[in-house]
């Protein structure tokens, strides 16, 4: 999404897709997305190879314990899951790359990447969810009615 830049970030949409759909459909699909997805950004990224498919993956576990909550379809739920996923993420990429060797400038990192790439993650997580909620629905697995 090079074109949707907000201050010279730009929105993580793989990273929104995987927790997404982790939360509607379980860890088990969500690494299916997290390993197609992270194999597809370390091929078109400068990062070492792996670097996006083992944390997207390592996200989409943990948020596929949020699949099992009654509050799937509140608001809430992909607000805090994208918070929470998005500072991990990125927190653990860049943990990655300093333990590949590569220097992290971590103030200006933390400050001017992923506060900012938080925030804007956050701002769009309801319109993700909301479309992959629709596409669960059409392709998947019938809810279960109490």
């Amino acid at each position: 999404m090079p074109h949707l830049t907000i201050i010279g970030v730009k929105p993580d949409l793989m990273l929104l897709m995987v927790i997404s759909w982790s939360l509607l459909r379980g860890a088990q699909e969500g690494v299916i997305w997290a390993l197609v997805g992270g194999m597809g950004l370390d091929l078109l990224s400068g990062a070492p190879f792996g670097t996006s498919t083992v944390a997207l993956v390592a996200l989409s576990l943990l948020a596929g314990v949020g699949e099992l909550s009654v509050f799937r379809t509140h608001i809430a739920l992909p607000l805090i899951a994208t918070l929470i996923a998005t500072l991990a993420y990125d927190l653990f990429f860049l943990l990655l790359l300093h333990m590949q060797g590569c220097s992290i400038a971590w103030a200006d990192s933390l400050t001017k990447v992923v506060l900012p790439s938080t925030l804007f993650n956050v701002l769009l997580s309801p319109f993700v969810y909301k479309a992959l909620y629709w596409l669960h629905r059409k392709t998947g697995r019938e809810e279960m009615a109490w």
